[in-house]
């Protein structure tokens, strides 16, 4: 009887839980802010649950000297957002969920991928 009712009470919490990034991170020892906006609409709308990105999202990056809008991609069973020169994942099939940390490369010129590191601020 115990467990139908853990499993039950399990459903139920996990109906409260969104995934919310931090829209500020340290990379590479400065500050870079990411701010999604669903645009399906042309909305323009800020969203904080990432499970509610529609098809015409897209996020704002600012860092260093680097002011980014990179589209959502369409990779099945990722959050990635990528113009193909710059990317930036909560969520890829490689890792999984980095809501912590996520991915931010840039792919040079000459096809060389430099990784950032980059580390939620609460």
């Amino acid at each position: 009887m115990l467990i139908p009712t853990l499993k039950v009470l399990g459903i139920i919490f996990s109906l409260f839980l969104t995934f919310i990034p931090s829209p500020k991170y340290n990379c590479n020892g400065d500050i870079l802010t990411a701010i999604i906006r669903n645009n399906l609409n042309g909305d323009f709308k800020q969203i904080q649950d990432i499970e509610k990105v529609d098809k015409g999202a897209f996020v704002v990056i600012n860092w260093r000297d680097e002011n980014l809008m990179l589209p959502i991609s369409f990779n099945s069973g990722e959050i990635t957002f990528t113009d193909k020169k710059w990317l930036w994942s909560y969520q890829d099939k490689k890792n999984g969920l980095r809501s912590e940390n996520p991915r931010f490369a840039h792919i040079l010129n000459n096809g060389e991928i430099k990784e950032y590191s980059c580390d939620a601020i609460y």
